[in-house]
């Protein structure tokens, strides 16, 4: 029973609000994810379109999604911050170049595909990398 109490002690309100940030959009998105997937079963069920559908679900979950992550991100103070290298911010670059060629090429089952699935996880991914670094301290040179 003590290990349990453990995991319910309050050491985690101890933690710096920048971690508390990045960890409220991780598990905040994963939630969502899988908040969707029985709506999508119950899209499927009831044989509805989900071009038309899905925007129902996301709407308002990205609408509360941003409005929560940018509540705990103006809670970080600025020395909390990180400043952003050089090699992980090139990462991210790539990444938003991988989905923009992802999205750019032609398919086949295109109705079949999740768009605002893919607009969340684009969202999810700007708040991820500012969860990392602080792009206010990029400073480019002359």
């Amino acid at each position: 029973m003590s290990k349990f109490k453990r995991f319910l002690s309050d050491k985690h309100r101890d933690i710096p609000n920048h971690h508390h940030y990045q960890m409220a959009v991780i598990f905040l998105f994963v939630f969502g994810v899988f908040l969707f997937v029985p709506y999508y079963l119950l899209v499927d069920e009831f044989n509805l379109n989900m071009n038309d559908y899905q925007w129902y679900f996301f709407v308002p979950f990205l609408i509360f999604y941003t409005l929560y992550c940018l509540k705990e991100r103006s809670k970080i103070g600025p020395e909390e911050r990180v400043s952003p290298l050089k090699r992980p911010v090139g990462h991210w670059v790539l990444l938003g170049i991988m989905l923009i060629a992802f999205h750019l090429q032609p398919q086949d089952d295109y109705l079949e595909k999740i768009q605002a699935l893919n607009i969340a996880f684009a969202v999810f991914s700007l708040f991820l990398a500012d969860g990392y670094w602080d792009f206010k301290k990029i400073k480019f040179r002359k």
